[in-house]
């Protein structure tokens, strides 16, 4: 899956700057499209820190429009990413304000536990040479699906920039081997790969190899990264992109395989590559409807608690089969027939 979408979020700061460097030489890489976003306090000053991203961005000569977001930029940016169908997005670290440390901003955290699709957050101590920031890549894995969507990324992008990759499990060696053996197989056959098996708290020793090696990229998945247990975005995925002393790729895991869903539970998947909202009943029939809230175009998420798909946008709520039960959305979830 190679990232067409890019959503680069910018305050006009040093470190954003940073990032949208970043973000063109992937879009170069990828043939695929930079989409500018600025939440405006000042819709002048907004403009004029719009335009100059676009234009550096045009300088690069990669495809790129742009777009003032209005409300509060961490909601504005992962709103901005889920109606654009984004597939990364590519954030200074320090921000989009804060402090030029390891530490994430306050905007660049919530962007991270929010978005929609992947976050790159970007330190800058990568250095743009020619078409690619990152030679040599990091990718963190357990064996886990969640684990082995991230790898698969990491491979791609790896291979769009001509990098290496070195693949990092922590626990049991053996378990390791056969981890690290599978991964190198299943999705790094064209591209350069070491491994390396360590023991010690996940999260401690990825940090530890991305210093002591100087990759200037991690890529961890949000979930998983400690064998059996999974956890969401806020445990070792978090603390890697807290204490990371370089740039770290979070691959979110949004959609599922059919074979994931649990009866009385709902996911997305991908038909035909469109995101579509399935639901299991009791019985383990199959109902799917789009995915895209009909208010805004937002991506619905199931809500197990009560059944319901929910708008994480503007608070729309549909039934497992689509129907409305809480606006602003005025129209059912459209059906769709699986083939």
């Amino acid at each position: 899956m190679s990232y067409k979408r890019i959503v680069f979020a910018t305050d006009g700061s040093e470190s954003a700057e940073r990032a949208r460097r970043v973000a063109a030489s992937i879009a170069k890489a990828t043939r695929g499209t930079v989409l500018v976003g600025h939440a405006y306090e000042s819709p002048i000053e907004g403009k004029e820190i719009l335009e100059q991203a676009v234009g550096a961005c045009e300088a690069d000569g990669v495809k790129v429009r742009g777009e003032l977001l209005d409300g509060t930029p961490a909601a504005a940016i992962v709103e901005f990413a889920d109606v654009n169908d984004a597939d990364v997005i590519v954030i200074g670290a320090a921000g989009l304000s804060g402090s030029e440390t390891f530490q994430i901003g306050n905007i660049a955290g919530r962007i991270a536990r929010q978005a929609p699709c992947d976050v790159l957050l970007v330190r800058g101590t990568a250095v743009v040479e020619g078409d690619s920031p990152y030679p040599r890549i990091l990718v963190a894995t357990d064996g886990s699906v969640t684990a082995d969507r991230a790898a698969r990324k990491g491979y791609d992008l790896a291979g769009k920039l001509g990098a290496s990759v070195q693949l990092v499990f922590v626990g049991h060696p053996k378990t390791g081997d056969l981890v690290l053996k599978d991964t190198a197989a299943t999705f790094g056959e064209d591209v350069d790969t070491s491994t390396r098996i360590l023991k010690g708290d996940p999260a401690d020793k990825i940090v530890e190899v991305a210093e002591q090696e100087a990759f200037p990229l991690v890529i961890v998945g949000n979930k998983g990264m400690t064998g059996a247990r999974r956890f969401l975005l806020g445990s070792v995925p978090q603390k890697v992109s807290e204490y990371a002393p370089c740039d770290v790729l979070i691959a979110r895991t949004v959609v599922q395989a059919v074979a994931e869903i649990d009866k009385g539970e709902g996911g997305i998947i991908l038909v035909a590559g469109d995101k579509v909202a399935a639901y299991k009943d009791d019985k383990g029939k199959l109902h799917t409807v789009s995915a895209k809230c009909t208010h805004m175009g937002c991506t619905v998420k199931w809500n197990g608690a009560d059944g319901t798909w929910d708008c994480p946008c503007h608070g729309s709520r549909f039934s497992a089969s689509g129907e409305v039960v809480q606006g602003p959305a005025a129209r059912p979830l459209p059906a769709v027939e699986m083939a």
